[in-house]
């Protein structure tokens, strides 16, 4: 869903942790009050702009990462695109990642000619659908939920208190309104921050908004609506045992967390690949997977194939890349209803 539901939940929830853990230090504060000031007069005597504690502690923080993964890059990217087409129509399939590590490369020239030739942009949400979905509760008028607590087992009771307590008041508050599903994404999210990851935008925000700029046409090949009913329809048990699930996994080393960023921007996507999604990266039941996944790709493949045959001129499809790699992938289905699948980079 790009962003817009089952990531903005943790990506809000992350964004607030890193606010949290960016608090004031003795030596960023500034001697005067200066916050509330017009930008024009928000500056010290020598005339340099006073940043408020946390602005400031974040813009340190994201030099350091940008100087720290440029080092991590010692390749040209290449990620993966492949291409469909008729007599009339192309559309370029192009498999992103929705969080990217800070100053993360990942566009070539191959890339760029592409997104030139591109008429137009499919994307699997955009920001203006997805208006009635809130940032926490999934669907705007969803029930209230029970505290998280009251959610899992009694033997996890303890776990969620400590995972709580490194939290701020205002965090856990937001994640007892969750459903549990995102509840859970955001518990690993958080997680995978405190351990070190500090990611930002990932590469469909960013096509989002050159092809916007540059005038170009970007549709949705879903409705995100849709999708989060279908998976707050996941029965609460098997929402609980993700929930479970992410409070007992163990925390993750930075390059674990980075490694399929890595593999994607070197376009890795064979049988090994860290970017192909398994049912237990879901959930221990599997039972997200059918929404998240396999009924999504059945579905995108039907409007794939559905705009073959009745638009002209060159799409460019980017969704998020375990859905073109593995088993009951897009690329495998489209494969299996005869269409042509020529990889070009």
């Amino acid at each position: 869903m790009k962003g817009n539901a089952c990531r903005k939940a943790a990506c809000a929830a992350m964004l607030l942790t890193l606010l949290w853990l960016a608090g004031p230090t003795a030596a960023q504060t500034p001697q005067l009050p200066y916050h509330g000031y017009p930008m024009d007069e928000a500056v010290a005597l020598d005339g340099t702009i006073v940043r408020p504690p946390a602005e400031a502690a974040m813009e340190l923080l994201y030099a350091l990462e940008r100087e720290r993964v440029r080092e991590t890059q010692p390749y040209a990217p290449a990620p993966a695109i492949w291409r469909i087409a008729d007599a009339d129509t192309t559309i370029y399939l192009f498999g992103t990642i929705h969080s990217l590590p800070i100053g993360f490369r990942w566009r070539n020239p191959g890339l760029e000619a592409v997104i030139l030739r591109a008429d137009s942009l499919l994307l699997e949400s955009v920001e203006e659908e997805t208006e009635g979905i809130d940032l926490m509760l999934g669907l705007a008028g969803r029930e209230s939920m029970p505290p998280l607590q009251d959610r899992i087992s009694p033997r996890y009771h303890a776990k969620l208190a400590a995972f709580q307590r490194t939290l701020p008041a205002a965090l856990v508050e937001q994640m007892d309104a969750m459903p549990t599903w995102a509840a859970a994404l955001s518990v690993s999210a958080v997680r995978d921050m405190l351990a070190g990851e500090v990611s930002a935008q990932g590469a469909d925000d960013w096509l989002e908004h050159h092809f916007r700029s540059v005038g170009k046409p970007v549709e949705a090949i879903e409705d995100s609506g849709s999708v989060v009913e279908s998976i707050n329809a996941v029965p609460e048990a098997a929402q609980r045992r993700m929930l479970e699930a992410a409070l007992i996994t163990p925390a993750r080393r930075r390059e674990v967390l980075e490694g399929p960023a890595h593999a994607w921007a070197r376009g890795e996507v064979g049988p090994d690949s860290p970017l192909i999604i398994m049912p237990e990266d879901l959930d221990p039941s599997s039972a997200l997977a059918d929404p998240m996944l396999t009924r999504r790709n059945a579905a995108w493949v039907e409007e794939l194939i559905a705009r073959l045959d009745s638009r002209s001129g060159v799409i460019l499809f980017a969704a998020g890349a375990g859905h073109f790699v593995g088993s009951g992938s897009v690329l495998e289905m489209l494969e299996t209803r005869g269409v042509a699948i020529e990889r070009v980079q």
